[in-house]
């Protein structure tokens, strides 16, 4: 017995102009998708540009304002900030200088700070021994309150175990497109002696 051979039609597949528009659509969504991610980083980079930026600003306005009581540090070495209001003018000169705000609170650099920047907090920790003695300053209102070394909390959540500042402010960011982000920053800072 012989096998035969038997072959079978070639079908032709018909390909009209119309294939190439998944590709293109394909093309068109991941060129898309790419954009926005892109737009996404560059809005975090801005974002931590200017935390970086504020950071720097109150841990130098902080140090500036910790004016430490010399006579006690020379008499105890217990480092103390005695007068937390003239501490809290100080601060605002310094964040004043430091961020190059204007007399309106306003910052020149409109890309990393829009509109006005307001000091949100200002408190002063002056930790003796085991007792932390927090004084809040927001403007014309003043808080006080002792609590134990550890145990006290600044807003960021950091623990008070030294004599210290705090400064919290708000501002606005302006990202791209125009999208306004409204931010706040608070930088604890240390002011120890030697020990």
């Amino acid at each position: 017995m012989k096998w035969r051979r038997r072959g079978s039609q070639r079908q032709s597949i018909n390909v009209s102009g119309d294939g190439g528009q998944v590709t293109l659509c394909a093309s068109l969504f991941f060129i898309l998708f790419l954009g926005v991610l892109l737009f996404g980083f560059l809005q975090m980079e801005m974002i931590r540009s200017s935390s970086r930026y504020l950071e720097d600003a109150l841990a130098a306005s902080g140090l500036a304002s910790a004016l430490i009581d010399v006579r006690e540090y020379g008499r105890t070495h217990a480092v103390r900030i005695a007068d937390d209001r003239e501490a809290y003018e100080r601060y605002r000169e310094a964040l004043k200088a430091n961020l190059g705000l204007n007399e309106a609170w306003e910052c020149e650099n409109q890309r990393l700070i829009s509109g006005m920047v307001t000091v949100e907090n200002y408190t002063v920790y002056n930790v003796t021994g085991e007792v932390v003695v927090s004084r809040r300053l927001d403007g014309g209102r003043e808080e006080t309150v002792t609590g134990r070394k550890g145990e006290v909390l600044a807003p960021n959540g950091i623990p008070v175990e030294k004599t210290g500042v705090y400064g919290e402010v708000s501002y606005v960011l302006r990202g791209l497109f125009g999208m306004e982000i409204p931010a706040r920053k608070g930088k604890l800072v240390d002011v120890a002696g030697e020990e």
